[in-house]
Order: C-alpha cells, then structure tokens, then sequence
C-alpha cells in the first residue's frame, strides 16, 4: 500500500497535496533548527517553481526531470566509527559521517514527490531485520583545494571496521520516518541517513546488521569541514498516469 499515492495525481495535484501534507504534520512545530526554515501551523513553506523540472523546498533543490533531490551539508567526521550516513546539526553529530542543513520532513516529502514509497518494517535501533523501501542512489559532490569537483557514492566513504573493506556499491532504501504523537520523528532527532538501522531515519541502508562495525573510510573522505552536496536519486520511478488533481486528500493517512 502507497504511503500517499501521489504521483497518480499529476505534478499539479502532488503540489497541492504537499502543501497540505506540510500544513498537517507542521501543526506542532518541530524542534529549533537554525540551518533549516522554521514553519508554523498557519503557513507551510511553499514549494517554489524555478523551471518547469525544478522545485525548491527550503534548502532543497528537487529535480522531477532527473529524479533528484540535492542539498546542501558538510563532511562531519573524517575517522572514527559512524551509525549514521547523515543527520542535521540537531542530530547525533558525534556518529554521523556527514551533517546536512536540510529539514527532515522536507526530505521526507520531496521522496514522496520523486513518487517513491516507504516501507519503515523496523522497530528498534539496531533491528538485524533488512530495511525495506524504494532503492535511492545517495551521491556526495565537493570540490578540492584546487576547484577540482569530485563526486563519489555515499558507500565508498565508509568501510567495514574489522575488514578495513569499503562497504560495497547498493542503493540506499526510502524506509520514511514515523509519525508520531509528538510529531515527525526525524525532525524531533534529526535523523536522515541510517548506517545503522534506525526507524526513525527517513533513508537506511539495506544490508542485514548483525552488529554495527561500519567506520569513515579515511583514505576516500575529504577532510571534515568540507562543504558538500549531497545528491539523492530515485532509481525506479513510477509514471505520472493523469494530470488531474486528486478530489480528496487525508494528509494523516497512515502508511
């Protein structure tokens, strides 16, 4: 079952329900986050129209003709054991390779917009069960002391600590975070990209944990203060059936 069935509705339609699924979940407003736009009960941030393929949701740059979501960030930590790919400032920085100034749930919902469908099957922290979700490619783009670009996969900046091998090319999965009582679960912590599984994360990596051994790959990552960007891209995205707008919206479905 769709979490929201948005890309059945047409470009137009997935934008008004966006902003509706936006107004929803901002009724109680998320922790403070300077990096990040605040919003409010009364206004959602709007979804602003730069070309007829690109969107900009706060700091983030959606792109429906490539299936891309890029933001801004740094790299965080370039040694040391990691449990997350990334997080925002407000997040737990001391485990997470990169830092991101982008709000959780906008990253949630421009997934959403890539009509891409979660599947959070996991309960704890640590669950040894294998995420599920639609694939997402992460990419991470930075430029050199010499404005060389460089652009590697999100995996190959990390590596299996007791093996000292890069963790193998995959894509990344769409678990979405969860809604809770006291709001969007990865705004209240922060949380983007789990190395190690974590239902609270909006993406997570899809290999089967035993015990969290993943560590910086030092000899593949920049130096920690680096700016980045960081590219998401949907692998497997469904076709955009009828332009028509949807004739109702629950924007508290639950997945």
């Amino acid at each position: 079952m769709r979490f929201f069935k948005l890309f059945c509705f047409g470009l137009s339609g997935v934008i008004l329900y966006t902003v509706s699924y936006l107004r929803a979940i901002q009724a109680s407003p998320p922790p403070a986050n300077p990096p990040t736009p605040k919003a409010s009960a009364a206004k959602a941030a709007p979804i602003e129209k730069i070309t007829d393929n690109l969107y900009r949701l706060g700091t983030l740059l959606i792109d429906m003709k490539a299936h891309t979501l890029t933001c801004p960030g740094e790299i965080n930590m370039d040694s040391g054991d990691v449990e997350y790919l990334a997080v925002t400032p407000m997040g737990k920085t001391y485990e997470s390779l990169l830092r991101l100034n982008v709000r959780p749930l906008y990253l949630q919902v421009g997934l959403l917009l890539l009509g891409l469908e979660p599947k959070n099957v996991l309960r704890y922290q640590g669950d040894p069960t294998s995420p599920q979700g639609d694939p997402v490619d992460i990419l991470v783009r930075w430029e050199d002391r010499n404005g060389i670009e460089h652009q590697v996969r999100a995996e190959d900046l990390l590596m299996e600590g007791s093996k000292g091998s890069p963790m193998p090319h995959h894509p990344w999965v769409f678990t979405g975070s969860r809604i809770l009582p006291e709001g969007f679960e990865a705004d209240l912590c922060g949380s983007l990209v789990a190395v190690w599984h974590d239902p609270a994360a909006i993406l997570d990596n899809p290999m089967q944990e035993i015990q969290n051994d993943w560590m910086v790959n030092p000899a593949k990552t920049p130096r920690r203060g680096t700016s980045i960007r960081v590219i998401f891209k949907a692998i497997h995205v469904p076709k955009q059936t009828s332009p028509s707008l949807p004739q109702h919206t629950d924007p508290d479905a639950k997945r």
